[in-house]
């Protein structure tokens, strides 16, 4: 490894963005998880935001609107970053019929807006593919977020991505929602254990969002943590659907190998995996989960050195094994490929 800074990126028009930012989806951002802490959390934030985050991700539907609100609270002074935020919409439905029905996305952008003391969102991500029976909320909903951009509301259109366990038929569906949406902006979850799907004629959604020139946003780039060595080896579970005890001695073999060959101190876990993320995906920005100042700048170190192709192969190598491994836990075999940002 050595030294090195990587370029900005345009996440959308008129946005260069260094390319890590940061992301409430941790749970202790979730007044729900009982693990909450806000002194703690808010020194994380504040430490990203100086250390370069270039901007942040969050959701409306985190802890009703308490994640948003933190946020407000931090932003209040760094009014000179000018830092984006990225928030979401279509879980919450209030007292309507549906997420999307009627004023609803309108109402909840002024709500958001609000919690986070601005008068612009960055981007706004249509965070569920659900438009009611017969996708009669979907032409409103195109509407009201063309408006909202126009107006100067919001900078950029959203949508949420697949995953690469989605069906064939979920892929479709966003295709089809792409052609009728035409977001700036593709946010999708996708790590060394998940890596992003495969969407159109091969490629991945990597790719897809390179050749079509829309903005990418990589979240839970470390898997909620267990890349980084955190051992919340639970989430394989739910998230592989194989039994979790299994799963956790592929993960730890493969997390050893990748520390004999980068060393172990703390934080080298993340500093490696984020890094080769922001290499192998070069139109991309990645969005970090942040929890507390020491994790914080273990992260944030990823922007300070480059890995050689024979460092970045060799982590690809092990993930691949990593996945393999669990494949045949579930009896099946991994066929996924790296994403490198390439368009072919």
């Amino acid at each position: 490894m050595s030294g090195s800074r990587l370029s900005p990126r345009a996440l959308f028009p008129g946005a260069p963005l260094t390319p890590l930012g940061v992301s409430t989806g941790s749970t202790r951002w979730d007044l729900s998880s009982g693990a909450a802490d806000d002194r703690e959390i808010l020194r994380g934030l504040r430490q990203a935001i100086e250390l370069g985050a270039s901007f942040i991700d969050t959701a409306d539907s985190l802890g009703d609107g308490r994640a948003e609100r933190l946020i407000g609270k931090v932003l209040r002074d760094y009014r000179n970053y000018r830092i984006p935020v990225i928030s979401k919409v279509g879980r919450l439905r209030g007292s309507a019929p549906h997420p999307y029905a009627g004023p609803r996305v309108r109402h909840q952008l002024e709500q958001t807006l609000e919690n986070l003391r601005m008068e612009e969102l960055g981007v706004y991500v249509l965070d569920s593919h659900d438009f009611g029976p017969g996708e009669r909320y979907l032409s409103p909903v195109i509407g009201q977020l063309r408006a909202m951009r126009d107006l100067g509301q919001i900078r950029a259109i959203g949508l949420r991505g697949p995953t690469d366990v989605d069906s064939p038929e979920r892929i479709q569906r966003f295709l089809w929602l792409v052609e009728e949406i035409e977001p700036d902006v593709i946010w999708a979850q996708a790590n060394g254990l998940q890596p992003p799907p495969s969407i159109e004629q091969g490629n991945d959604l990597c790719h897809f969002t390179a050749r079509h020139g829309i903005g990418l946003v990589i979240a839970s780039p470390l898997a909620h943590g267990l890349l980084a060595g955190q051992g919340n080896y639970h989430v394989l579970e739910p998230l592989f659907r194989v039994p979790s005890r299994n799963a956790a001695s592929i993960v730890q073999h493969g997390l050893r190998d990748l520390g004999d060959r980068f060393g172990h101190q703390p934080g080298i876990l993340a500093q490696i995996l984020l890094r080769a993320r922001l290499q192998r995906t070069p139109h991309a920005v990645v969005a970090v989960g942040i929890t507390d100042e020491r994790r914080v700048r273990e992260c944030f170190r990823c922007l300070t050195v480059e890995l050689t192709d024979g460092e970045l192969g060799y982590i690809e190598d092990v993930l691949s094994q990593i996945r393999l491994g669990i494949q045949g836990l579930r009896g099946g075999r991994d066929t996924s490929k790296a994403c490198t940002g390439g368009v072919s």
